[in-house]
């Protein structure tokens, strides 16, 4: 790899690059704009021919991401990139479209990236490596599908944002719950619903403990990457920042300001000093509060999120299933009607993984606006930055601040 861009293994080895390019947040905050479709520089396809997608990261994750592109005709594996060999071959192994040729294989990123048919990258690295594999693949001219979180800091982001609009390529983030067929449809019906200004959020998500690598996962003589909080940035940005995205999504406003506390509550599970709980209490621009609480040391089914406003209280069961129940707030006299009845609504099942890598299909061609897209990224990074700035100085956090 070249020296201005440093190897996978180095990047693991070194840990965060310090320092961040002030004048990318004067740059973003004089108005600059995310691409939209009709900006980008696309390749369409008349002969049907397939895209071809490069994958940077072949563990754990990437399977989910294999498994869904077989059902993708529009979109082929040309290339796949990691460490460890193995690994790339389990992963082409799983690919079963039988157009697709065997991928090339590669240890470096750099050489993956002067491969110049991929028309895109997916990056599906730990999170503390996206920017600087992000910012590499614009600069190589690839449309970019990023794995959530979008990077570290507002500031990491800004500068991817800046690098995709100068290579005037895409890029879209992978909270998939925006293509859950459930989710969209929740999504909808609190959007109809007569609930009124939503107020506020308690929403959560909770888990055991951080998988553990298979023996033959992850470089010998490395740290798991999850257990460092530098390298994962620990709960809120692991597991929160899907439903925060969801949150995001659903409160349809700019989060402004953030309080956190967080901590290492349960050191019998690995020796780590990445954050295992937290709570995040979010105040929107449009007055609205979010609620987050978050761990990785209890087990067992994932509680309701709960969304309240003025005229009834949503609860959604991890995209399958949403509750709506009315009534007046208290101290309110009713208006001589009675409210509407209670909504329950089963939703359909699926995490969106598939559905996403359909509409990047769409992006690519030029038909579609990347979704969710580096400005959604930067908002969830907002929360979880804020929060950890928060937690770390015990401090109210204002979003403004952080670039």
């Amino acid at each position: 790899m070249s020296s201005n861009h440093s190897t996978r293994r180095e990047f693991i080895r070194n840990g965060l690059v310090a320092g961040e390019v002030a004048a990318m947040a004067l740059w973003m905050s004089q108005g600059a704009s995310i691409a939209s479709a009709q900006d980008l520089l696309i390749s369409k396809r008349t002969d049907g021919t397939p895209y071809k997608l490069g994958i940077l990261g072949c563990g754990n994750r990437c399977k989910a991401h294999v498994a869904a592109l077989n059902d993708v005709p529009e979109i082929e594996i040309a290339a796949l990139c990691d460490l460890l060999p193995h690994k790339m071959d389990q992963r082409a192994k799983q690919i079963k479209k039988k157009s697709n040729p065997p991928p090339q294989k590669y240890t470096e990123m750099d050489k993956m990236l002067q491969q110049q048919d991929l028309d895109a990258i997916a990056i599906v690295l730990p999170n503390y490596l996206h920017k600087n594999a992000a910012i590499a693949a614009f600069q190589a001219g690839k449309h970019i599908f990023c794995e959530k979180p979008m990077a570290m800091t507002v500031a990491d982001c800004n500068e991817i944002i800046a690098a995709g609009e100068r290579a005037r390529k895409a890029i879209q983030i992978g909270t998939q719950r925006r293509h859950s067929k459930g989710y969209k449809a929740a999504v909808e019906a609190i959007r109809n619903a007569p609930v009124g200004k939503i107020l506020g959020s308690a929403v959560n998500s909770y888990r055991g403990d951080w998988r553990e690598p298979d023996a033959d996962e992850y470089p010998p003589g490395v740290q798991y990457w999850r257990l460092n909080q530098d390298q994962s940035g620990g709960v809120v940005y692991e597991m929160g920042a899907h439903i925060i995205d969801v949150n995001n999504w659903i409160f349809d406003s700019e989060p402004v300001t953030v309080a956190s506390l967080q901590g290492i509550n349960d050191t019998a599970l690995r020796k780590r000093d990445s954050m295992d709980h937290g709570s995040v209490l979010v105040r929107y621009a449009n007055g609205a509060l979010m609620n987050y609480g978050g761990n990785v040391y209890t087990s067992g089914p994932a509680a309701n999120d709960y969304y309240f406003a003025v005229n009834g209280t949503i609860a959604i069961d991890e995209g399958k299933l949403l509750e709506i129940t009315y009534g007046n707030p208290t101290g309110v006299p009713a208006k001589g009607e009675s409210p509407p009845s209670p909504l329950k609504l089963e939703l359909r099942a699926g995490d969106g993984t598939g559905d996403q890598w359909k509409h990047f299909a769409k992006v690519l061609a030029g038909e579609a606006e990347p979704y969710p897209n580096g400005h959604s990224g930067r908002q969830s990074i907002q929360i979880c930055q804020g929060a950890l700035v928060s937690a770390r100085e015990r401090t109210i956090v204002n979003v403004k601040d952080l670039g």
